[in-house]
């Protein structure tokens, strides 16, 4: 749902922490291990809330998940601690009851529930110019850039210049032209050298082949 994509384990946390809650609120999590649960998650700095997580966006993900699962919610919630059971008779009313609880509890907690380092950033693309990352290194926005490596070749909204074409136009070398001569040149030199080996491995192959061949006649 962000513009700038959660990374994966804060995803999944804000699912595992929700799951916490509607068991909380169908009783089978007691109010000491939900809290324990929270707690665990606040102290490692992993999201339990976003803002874009609504009643909108639970209804719409929970239809396309019975899609899915051949009707079924298959919820996976803590039930006791430390060992999981899957609820199938949840109702739309239910998890939206759930979802208003979890946003009440997350605001006792830091940052109202959202993580530290939440968001995928040039480090998970592993773009970077000597050692540094495409952002800094293009001197643009941070929204924009985040935007521009993640989706890799293509242009920002701007019309700038995509994350690999920023790092080939840094150094001085024209993107196209160099993708181009590379494919060429590697193309000839792989077809050139592969053709060589093989001849010189037949040749090879044959001539020792017919030795030892005498050999053991």
């Amino acid at each position: 749902m962000p513009e700038v994509p959660l990374r994966h384990g804060h995803a999944i946390s804000i699912d595992m922490a929700y799951s916490a809650t509607l068991a909380n609120e169908r009783g089978l999590l007691s109010d000491e291990e939900h809290r324990r649960i929270l707690n665990l998650f606040s102290r490692a700095g992993l999201s339990m809330d976003h803002k874009d997580f609504n009643e909108e966006v639970l209804e719409r993900a929970t239809e396309a998940i019975l899609k899915t699962r051949d009707g079924k919610l298959r919820a996976a919630v803590p039930h006791p601690l430390g060992s999981c059971i899957f609820l199938n008779d949840v109702s739309k009313e239910d998890m939206a009851a759930a979802l208003r609880k979890h946003k009440q509890v997350m605001k006792g907690y830091p940052r109202k529930g959202e993580g530290l380092e939440a968001f995928v950033d040039a480090s998970d693309t592993g773009y970077t110019l000597n050692e540094k990352s495409v952002e800094k290194e293009t001197n643009g926005a941070a929204d924009g850039l985040q935007k521009m490596v993640i989706n890799d070749d293509a242009a920002d909204s701007n019309g700038g210049l995509g994350a690999k074409d920023a790092v080939q136009h840094a150094a001085g070398v024209d993107a196209d032209s160099a993708i181009t001569n590379g494919d060429v040149n590697g193309k000839a030199n792989g077809t050139t050298n592969g053709t060589s080996n093989g001849t010189n491995a037949t040749t090879n192959g044959n001539t020792n082949g017919t030795t030892n061949g005498t050999n053991g006649h």
